[in-house]
């Protein structure tokens, strides 16, 4: 199969598509599961009903629990105001214009991007305050938990623009790099926040605890929405990733489509001119034959002189023997007029040949 730069562009780009089909597919197929397993798992709320039932009746392999976020030892303090979490993201970015292929484009940079985690519970939303962390189920690994960065509410955020003199700012201009300034953010999850959390919950030495789940085809989820809206939210999700997988993989399929079409359409093309080029030799050879019989050859210097004229253009050892159609040119032998890659062009003013007729000398 002979590819042409179009051919192997197409081909790439069908590959692309499938490969793009095949990420939105394995993420269409992750939120369904996801959706599915949690619109019916049972919830609980931290408090004496869940610690008689994992007494009684083992840890629960998946489940939710809503409560109230609640620290444990200590507390992180926000840097900007009387805020108490127990996560904490800090960000400090610096924001440029840099000259991209003669054009400018804004850029960011990461000076700085931390998270600080503390022990924290989810306590019951109406607290008596009588049993301590009795009735708190404990939250592990937090940071495996999905969504619970985009949680985070944003306690601080500040720009800071960047002060140069004129001289400067032409300097940057002049070397394509121009700092515009520094933004600093802070998200925190705060305490008393009221939080779902979804995985595994047991009892440890008559502590209930919450951690990522053992089977790791369901998901660890810590969010602040209801359960019913986080099925939505995955249902949502699953549902636009189904539709980006088809069109990709719609995409795909056409962009195959066409190079089978282009490939079968050459193929045809080339049996087609495989055909024409056994005529002309058959024809050529009897008329070889006939001249064999009516002509005796004489040689000389003009006659040889113009058998070197007559030579092909790409050989430069047989004779031309067919003729260029539509721009007329004889300058090949049928063995060169046949080898021409496809799409066949005339060598001589390079127009496509729709097809070559044979020539007989005298």
């Amino acid at each position: 199969m002979n590819l042409d730069l179009l051919d192997k562009v197409l081909g790439v780009s069908g590959g692309i598509s499938w490969v793009v089909s095949y990420v939105f597919y394995r993420l269409y197929r992750s939120r369904t599961d996801t959706a599915r397993q949690v619109k019916n798992i049972p919830i609980w709320e931290p408090g004496e009903d869940l610690l008689s039932h994992l007494t009684n009746d083992g840890n629960l392999a998946y489940a939710a629990v809503e409560g109230v976020v609640k620290e444990l030892n200590r507390t992180l303090h926000s840097r900007h105001g009387n805020n108490e979490g127990v996560i904490m993201e800090t960000q400090l970015i610096e924001h440029k214009s840099q000259r991209i292929n003669g054009f400018w484009s804004d850029v960011k940079k990461v000076l700085r991007d931390t998270t600080e985690y503390v022990p924290f519970a989810l306590k019951p939303v109406k607290d008596s305050g009588t049993d301590g962390n009795k009735h708190v189920v404990e939250v592990l690994d937090p940071g495996q938990a999905a969504r619970l960065r985009d949680e985070l509410e944003t306690t601080h955020d500040s720009f800071e623009p960047h002060r140069s003199s004129l001289v400067q700012i032409g300097i940057d201009r002049l070397f394509g790099e121009v700092s515009k300034g520094l933004q600093e953010s802070e998200k925190m999850l705060l305490t008393g926040t009221s939080l779902l959390g979804v995985g595994k919950v047991f009892l440890e030495r008559g502590q209930i605890k919450m951690a990522p789940p053992d089977d790791l085809s369901r998901t660890y989820i810590l969010t602040k929405m209801r359960l019913s809206e986080l099925v939505r939210h995955y249902e949502a999700q699953s549902s636009m990733y189904k539709v980006i997988a088809l069109l990709s993989a719609l995409i795909g399929g056409g962009i195959l489509s066409i190079i089978v079409w282009r490939q079968t359409r050459a193929w045809l093309e080339r049996r087609k001119q495989r055909i024409q080029f056994e005529d002309i030799r058959r024809a050529m050879a009897e008329a070889a034959e006939r001249r064999r019989v009516h002509i005796s050859v004489a040689r000389n210097r003009n006659s040889e002189e113009a058998e070197i004229d007559n030579t092909c253009v790409v050989c430069l050892t047989n004779q031309r023997q067919v003729v260029a159609l539509n721009c007329g040119h004889i300058s090949l032998c049928a063995d060169c007029a046949e080898a021409l890659h496809f799409p066949k062009k005339c060598p001589v003013c390079r127009a496509a040949v729709v097809r070559f007729m044979p020539i007989f000398h005298a």
